[in-house]
C-alpha cells in the first residue's frame, strides 16, 4: 500500500486550486475535489485526465468544442496559476501548523499556571 506523505497532499491540493482556478477562468461549471483528483490520477497527462472527465462528465461541451481545444485552453491557464496555488498552498498549510504550535504552547502554559 503507498502512503501519500504531507508533501503529496500539498501537490494534490495545489492541482486542485489550480485546474479549479482554470475551469472558473474559462467559465466552466464544473470544480474537483480531491476524491476526483485521485480518481483521475491514473491518466498519463494533464490532457487525458481532462479528457476522460469532459467524456464522463460533461460531454455535451464536445458538441460545441473540440476536446483538444478544452484540454488546451484548460492545461494553458491550469499552469499559468500553478505556481502561486503552490505558494498559496504552502502558505496555507504553514498558518495551519503554526496555529496548532501555538494551541499547543497556549494550552501547556495554561495548564501550568
Amino acid at each position: 500500500m503507498i502512503h501519500a506523505t504531507h508533501s503529496d497532499d500539498r501537490e494534490i491540493q495545489a492541482q486542485i486550486c489550480a485546474y479549479n482556478n482554470a475551469f472558473e477562468e474559462l467559465d466552466l461549471m464544473f470544480r474537483w475535489d480531491a476524491d476526483t483528483y485521485r480518481a483521475l490520477a491514473a491518466a498519463d497527462s494533464d490532457y487525458v485526465r481532462i479528457a476522460q472527465y469532459i467524456e464522463s462528465h460533461c460531454p455535451h461541451l464536445l458538441t460545441a468544442y473540440s476536446a483538444d481545444f478544452l484540454c488546451q485552453a484548460i492545461v494553458d491557464r491550469k499552469n499559468a496559476v500553478l505556481e502561486a496555488c503552490r505558494a498559496n498552498t504552502v502558505k496555507n498549510d504553514d498558518s495551519a501548523r503554526r496555529a496548532r504550535l501555538w494551541r499547543s504552547r497556549n494550552e501547556q502554559s495554561v495548564a501550568h499556571a
